[in-house]
This record gives C-alpha cells, structure tokens and sequence, in this order.
C-alpha cells in the first residue's frame, strides 16, 4: 500500500511538476503528501580561500545572509505547496525544511516514505529538454523506496507502461505498480532482439497482473530497450522499469539504459530497485 508519498521540491519549474505529480498519486490513493525542501549546506557552508602568500588555505565559512535567504526561500516554497495541495483536493500534508545535501537528505526522508517523486532537474541545473540532475541520480541509485520523476511538464497520467524484461528489477516493478494500477490503462513493454522471446516476457508480465486483479495489455518491441521505451511513451504515460541493474562498471562501458529513460523519455519515469 503506498500511503505516504515524499515530494521534493525546489520551487523551479522542475519541481513544480513534480509537485503536481506527486499531488496527483496522493489524491488517487488517498495517501499523506510529504513535500520537502531542503537547504543545500554546501552553499552554507561554501569554503573561503585564506591567501598567506605562498599557501592559500580553504576555510568553510558560515554565510548567515545565505543562509536566512534559503530560509525565506523555502518557506515561500512550501506554503505554496500547501495552496496547491488544497487545489487538488489532498487533505494530509506535511511539510519539511532541512539542511544537508540535498541528494542524502531525500534518500534520508524517504525512509519514512512509500514512494519519493522529484523533478528531473534543479534549479541551478536549468531545464533543458535532456537534463538529469545529478541529485536525481544519486537518489534513483541509493533510495530505500521507488522513484518518481517527473517530466518537465505535468499531463494527468491515463496510462502505465511496464518495462519488462524478466530481470530481478523489472518484477520488482511490476509488483509496485499493482497499487498504482486501478482506473487506469496498463500495457507490458518487452523488448528483444528475438520477437518470439519479447512476446513471451510481455505474455509473463500479463499474466502477474492479471493474478492480481489488473488486466493489461501486452506489446512485444525489438531494438535498443532504451530507445525502444522512450519511442513507445506519450507524455500522459507512466513508464515503470527497473533502475540501474548492470552495475556502475558495466554501465560505464556500454551506457545506462536507465540514463537513457531519464533523459528522453517525453513522460513520467518509476524507477524500482
């Protein structure tokens, strides 16, 4: 059951979406919006160089004025949050302002959480088409639970893709949509150089759900399973697949599929590990 949802939130456009999203599931399956904004402690805390001549010497220093900036800046951040909760209807909302690194802070609150939703990009990374912020990154590999990000711009969700692939991962996903699923169209996604073979993984996809009580529909792809997935997503489409399964080493050397979602895809993106 997935009761309580973390949002994190910067305000930037990114964000923005990523609110509306996370606002959208909460009021769907009736759960607790935890929405979180938090106070990048390297900018705090950002070292001054002490010159001595021949040396110079990083220093952290305490930037007060900084500091009590992101303190305004958050707290506009949230009450927003909050009007925009009472806009969709979401009743249980709590709102949370920390300081930390902002990547190991929402791994941290996540802990509490079902499911974490966060914008594909900050808001000093800008918002280009393709961009992946680092603290997306870093989140998606280390996060106790699934991880939502959302795309640049928010369309309702009337779909949900299911990259399956057989793996460990893929029914790890396939598992947490069952709760995501009611009211809404589901289809398996398997992709294969061999057709016979995607049929056969999208077949054993359908026939999880469908012992679960979601009935799905099956589509069999050939090619690169990244390019692949993100060719088949409409934006109003949740695609769900399993995160970065290969190991850094392996992916270093032949390419992330993962990556490859997250930067392209034209929707929404689950990550499951």
């Amino acid at each position: 059951m997935i009761k309580r949802i973390l949002i994190a939130t910067d305000g930037s456009d990114p964000a923005v979406s990523a609110e509306e999203l996370g606002l959208f599931w909460a009021k769907r399956l009736d759960a607790e919006a935890l929405a979180l904004f938090v106070k990048d402690v390297r900018l705090i805390r950002a070292p001054e160089i002490l010159d001595f001549g021949a040396i110079s010497i990083p220093v952290p220093a305490y930037h007060e004025a900084l500091d009590q900036a992101l303190e305004a800046r958050g707290q506009a951040v949230l009450e927003a949050f909050k009007r925009r909760a009472e806009a969709w209807g979401v009743k249980r909302v709590e709102l949370l302002l920390r300081t930390g690194v902002p990547y190991q802070v929402i791994v941290e609150e996540a802990r509490s959480a079902d499911l974490a939703v966060l914008g594909r990009a900050g808001e000093q990374l800008g918002h280009e088409a393709t961009g992946v912020g680092s603290t997306v990154e870093r989140v998606a590999r280390t996060s106790p639970v699934p991880v939502m990000v959302a795309a640049l711009e928010f369309t309702p969700v009337k779909r949900i893709l299911v990259g399956y692939d057989g793996s460990d991962l893929a029914v790890r996903a396939l598992h947490f949509i069952v709760d995501l699923a009611p009211g809404l169209e589901v289809v398996v996604v398997s992709v294969a150089d061999d057709p016979d073979k995607a049929a056969v993984l999208a077949g054993e996809g359908v026939e999880y759900l469908a012992a679960h009580g979601v009935k799905a529909g099956a589509e069999a792809l050939t090619g690169d399973p990244g390019e692949a997935l993100v060719a088949f997503q409409e934006p109003s489409d949740l695609l769900a697949m399993g995160a970065f399964g290969r190991g850094r080493v392996v992916e270093m050397l032949l390419g992330s599929t993962t990556e490859f979602v997250l930067r392209r895809a034209v929707g929404p993106v689950l990550l499951v590990r």
